[in-house]
């Protein structure tokens, strides 16, 4: 008596034949093919998913970490994904068009901020200073980017924290949850503080803020300047900064305040940018009994 079979196609996904299988008169259509005998399976059974839970007990491979499931119903789609590539979340950066320290008195500039979508669905929120009724308005998405600006209006005249939050729909297939960014900038306020050759001891506020050396007065630290073809030199930081040595290359040591060489001058009431509030300055200056016909390099040490 002859052996019945049934033969029962499951799945058919046709793909181009390679040369060698074309020349050989052979299929590479992906059927799942399932030949079932009179008492079970005679043949080789095949599934598109993983038919259990699998706990990867390997060294990390690809993106599947040591212990990771990967659960039942996992598609081979969803598997090589998952190995392969690791989904990248949306990002969210902002920048100050002042820089993130200014001089007291410095005219407010803009905040430029710029999302990236990356893996995330769309943007469905941005908003500012924590509070969903002041919205930040975006420009329209183009290649995942999307840009916003915030105009300040006003002077500086204390450090002011910006907070800016973006929230982000999660990924199409799950594998990005919803996301929720924050942004904090923040623009710390400073004096200046200047030095450089003179004719005469600065006695205003002009005369302070026209020598040559300046920066931002930030604490304790190191402050570099030149002098070139010298015979008096002024160094003025804001009342409570300690000057504590003056070191001038070609000098054989150290200047100190009081040592006869580096001599204090009556204080200057200096404003900040813009005629912004003055504030009390120390003036010191170093007089030479003859002209310094060279550029020496000058560290003035707050300490």
């Amino acid at each position: 008596m002859k052996k019945q079979y049934n033969v029962v196609v499951t799945e058919r996904k046709s793909v181009a034949r390679s040369k060698r299988l074309r020349e050989s008169g052979q299929s590479s259509s992906g059927t799942v093919i399932s030949v079932l005998g009179g008492g079970g399976s005679t043949g080789v059974t095949g599934s598109a998913v993983l038919e259990t839970n699998i706990t990867s007990n390997a060294a990390k491979t690809g993106h599947i970490e040591t212990g990771q499931r990967l659960p039942m119903g996992m598609t081979f789609t969803q598997f090589v994904k998952t190995l392969l590539f690791k989904p990248v979340p949306a990002t969210f950066e902002g920048q100050s068009s002042t820089g993130n320290k200014v001089e007291y008195g410095t005219t407010k500039g803009q905040l430029t901020y710029t999302a990236t979508r990356n893996g995330n669905g769309a943007m469905i929120k941005a908003f500012f200073e924590n509070d969903e009724k002041k919205p930040l308005e975006f420009s329209a998405e183009a290649n995942g980017v999307q840009t916003a600006v915030r105009k300040l209006t006003g002077n500086y005249t204390q450090t002011e924290t910006y907070q800016a939050t973006v929230v982000y729909a999660a990924s199409d297939d799950e594998s990005i949850p919803e996301t929720t960014l924050k942004n904090s900038l923040t623009v710390d306020v400073y004096r200046k503080w200047f030095a450089g050759v003179v004719s005469a001891i600065p006695t205003t506020s002009e005369q302070v803020r026209a020598l040559k050396y300046s920066g931002l007065y930030t604490g304790a630290g190191n402050y570099s300047f030149e002098a070139t073809d010298w015979k008096l030199l002024a160094i003025c930081f804001p009342e409570g900064a300690n000057l504590s040595r003056i070191k001038i290359e070609g000098y054989i040591a150290d200047l100190i305040p009081g040592d006869g060489t580096l001599k204090a001058a009556d204080p200057v009431m200096v404003k900040g940018a813009n005629g912004s509030t003055a504030k009390k300055y120390n003036v010191w200056y170093i007089k030479s009994a003859i002209v310094n016909d060279v550029t020496n390099n000058g560290t003035i040490t707050i300490s």
